[in-house]
Order: structure tokens, then sequence, then C-alpha cells
């Protein structure tokens, strides 16, 4: 629970259907959340720590809907891994 709680601190309150997982968890069964309606934002956790690119690649893979976030093969093609040469000819991805 201290993950989640964490997690929620820096990317806000869970999804409807993590929260609902969450209630239906018979562990957690009582157990609240605090209010998550102004979390830390990466960029607040991180200013001056990160290049912008760091910045951009985190915000699209630490994203709480996993719909919206980035996929492995989208990610490898972004900003952030611009310039460092492939060693190996194989895909990423077999």
């Amino acid at each position: 629970i201290d993950q989640l709680f964490i997690i929620q601190k820096v990317l806000g309150p869970l999804t409807p259907a993590h929260s609902e997982m969450f209630l239906r968890n018979p562990r957690f069964l009582g157990l609240k959340f605090p209010d998550m309606t102004r979390p830390e934002t990466l960029e607040k956790r991180y200013v001056g720590k990160l290049s912008k690119r760091a910045m951009g690649f985190m915000k699209s893979v630490l994203v709480m809907e996993p719909a919206h976030r980035r996929r492995a093969d989208e990610l490898l093609q972004g900003p952030y891994f611009e310039g460092l040469e492939k060693r190996d000819s194989r895909p990423y991805f077999e």
C-alpha cells in the first residue's frame, strides 16, 4: 500500500479500474488513501535534475492510465533515444 501511495503522490489518483481492484482486494479492506487531488508532479520532483528529453520520456512512460502510455517500440523511436546508434541488427522485439 505504501508503493500505491507514492505512485499516486507523483502521478495523481488511481484510475477508476485501479480503484475498483484496490477496493475489492480483501487485504486492503477498510483502508483509504489520503486526498490525492494535488499530486507532487514529476516536474516538481525532478526540476533541475533531468534534461527535457529525459523528463519527456518519463512523462510518457509514467502514466497512470495504461491505455495512454506509449509502447516500447514508440519510445525507442522517440527523442530520448535519438542519436544512439543501434549496435545489433536484430529487431528489438522478436
